[in-house]
């Protein structure tokens, strides 16, 4: 990869565009226009073609010719949290925005992101999105904040309670795009994208920065636009890598419980988290165990085996605290260590939520 540039050079109010590219082509024309054509011209937009290949990289290279704002990396293939890590260090804007390359942003959504920030002076700001399925407008996601807002830290303490309570509906922080971040508190804090994790980096990212702001302002109106892949939510819920590389939101929520550490006891935050880590390994055994077949039954089998019998697992299964809708039976389960018991009901509950999907 190429290296990083010097970093704390800061042109004023200049916003660095960082889209991660691998095997886009489909969706690539669509995303780098969205972003040429905004309203707000004070942008420079770094591409990271991450080992495609595609034709990702030739797109890229010919828009780059055509607009000087444009900069292409081409580097090995290393995932998007290592792409991201590039693009941030060899950024020049006083703020950072992410787009994923097969997302796409209505023109005024920079304008919009910097007015209220010269409004509030806040040090992140975040848009509400909308959700893309096969093609086609689904709505938006309408965050359970209902009105722009101005969050305090402590306004920010309480949604990260929420959302370790009810992490699948409290989505404020758990994705990197779509929001501007001042690149003085990324770079003068050595923040970035873990590298170890392929899902939940951004919540560990985004919590590792909450951890040195005191304001976040919520816009909503939502001019980003998310695609959504097939039924699993998310490309990465695949087991038909490493199906260990699910489970990312282990050291996530221990970055949510360091930002926390200073606003309440060390007891009631471990109880949160151990909520937290519990409920998202149910999510996770639903998805992978929606994609059992023959040829990875084994697979999944020995999977959860290993992840019932985690220490950490066994230890927070005590924490565990349902509200209603969540299930029960699945963590009494757990405790039994009871995997094909597991396995079949997570199955049920998978067809009945997500529907049917290959390993591909």
């Amino acid at each position: 990869m190429k290296k990083a540039i010097n970093s704390h050079v800061f042109v004023r109010d200049l916003v660095s565009i960082i889209v991660p590219v691998y095997n886009s082509e489909k969706y690539l024309h669509r995303c780098i226009e969205s972003i040429i054509n905004q309203t707000y011209k004070n942008i420079e937009i770094i591409l990271i073609n991450d080992g495609s290949v595609d034709d990702s990289g030739k797109i890229c290279d010919a828009y780059a010719l055509s607009d000087k704002r444009i900069r292409v990396i081409h580097a090995e293939n290393s995932g998007p949290a290592a792409a991201r890590n590039v693009g941030i260090e060899n950024s020049k804007g006083s703020f950072i925005f992410f787009v994923d390359s097969d997302d796409f942003i209505e023109a005024d959504i920079l304008c919009l992101l910097i007015k209220n920030y010269r409004r509030h002076d806040a040090d992140i700001i975040i848009g509400d999105f909308n959700k893309i399925r096969n093609g086609s407008p689904e709505g938006r996601h309408k965050e359970t904040l209902f009105n722009s807002k101005l969050l305090i830290k402590q306004d920010i303490v309480e949604y990260a309670r929420c959302y370790l309570k009810r992490p699948n509906k409290f989505l404020l922080f758990a994705y990197s795009w779509g929001k501007l971040f001042r690149a003085s508190i990324i770079k003068d804090n050595s923040i970035s994208f873990d590298t170890n994790l392929h899902t939940f980096e951004d919540v560990a990212f985004n919590y590792d920065y909450l951890k040195h702001t005191s304001t976040v302002f919520y816009v909503e109106e939502a001019l980003y636009n998310h695609l959504i892949q097939d039924n699993y939510m998310s490309a990465t819920m695949t087991i038909c890598g490493s199906p260990k590389k699910l489970f990312g939101y282990f050291q996530a929520l221990e970055n949510i419980g360091d930002f926390l550490q200073n606003h309440d006891s060390d007891s009631v935050v471990r109880k949160e988290v151990g909520h937290a880590w519990i409920y998202l390994t149910i999510i996770q055994f639903v998805r992978i165990c929606g994609q059992i077949n023959d040829s990875n039954k084994k697979r999944i089998y020995r999977l959860i085996h290993e992840i019932i019998n985690d220490s950490n697992i066994r230890d927070n299964l005590s924490f565990y605290s349902p509200s209603k809708g969540d299930s029960r039976a699945i963590p009494m389960l757990m405790r039994l260590r009871l995997v094909w018991p597991i396995v079949l009901l997570c199955k049920y509950k998978a067809r009945k939520r997500y529907g049917k999907r290959k390993c591909g």
